[in-house]
């Protein structure tokens, strides 16, 4: 598939009936996408995107919604099982922090200070606001894929930015006192 996941994503759905098959060839490398942000190593997502598509075969009849986003929310669940079973902390690949030409050790510090807040934020806010960064999901497909209306989305990344705003501060007093 050459296809980008933006452009898989701009496809336009509107009620439009797919195959399990169909889905499965559109969605993969988004699903994959999602997972692997967030699941280490490599095997582990790759087991995870499996399960996600037998969930989502066995439950494709009952489905509501867009399939990309049905099936994203049923990665998110899988992931945070996943999470939960291993214990470990969620974390950013340097390839998905974005860098301002700056050095090399500056921008490895960032994203470890970035991954260091971002694991520390209620699982709800994580997931919303990395869904909103990460995959570009407008807070409209946030909420469907974590089943809140938008405007709880809405103020759930909003408190989850005003978090991320406060422990930044509070992370970087802590290095100008060391």
């Amino acid at each position: 598939m050459n296809e980008t996941h933006r452009e898989i994503a701009a496809v336009p759905w509107k009620g439009v009936e797919v195959t399990f098959v169909e889905a499965q060839q559109l969605y993969q490398s988004v699903v994959f996408a999602f997972v692997a942000r967030r699941i280490r190593p490599v095997e582990d997502a790759e087991d995870i995107v499996a399960a996600v598509f037998v969930d989502a075969f066995r439950g494709w009849n009952r489905r509501k919604g867009e399939p990309r986003l049905w099936l994203l929310g049923i990665a998110r669940r899988k992931v945070a099982d996943a999470l939960r079973r291993k214990r470990t902390w969620w974390n950013v690949r340097e390839t998905d922090a974005t860098s301002d030409a700056m050095s090399e050790f500056i921008h490895k510090a960032q994203v470890s200070a970035a991954t260091e807040i971002i694991a520390k934020l209620p699982e709800d806010e994580r997931d919303a606001l990395l869904m909103q960064i990460l995959e570009e999901l407008p807070i409209e497909e946030i909420a469907i894929v974590i089943g809140r209306s938008a405007q709880a989305t809405n103020s759930l990344l909003q408190r989850a930015r005003s978090r991320v705003r406060r422990m930044a501060a509070s992370q970087s007093k802590e290095l100008t006192h060391e």
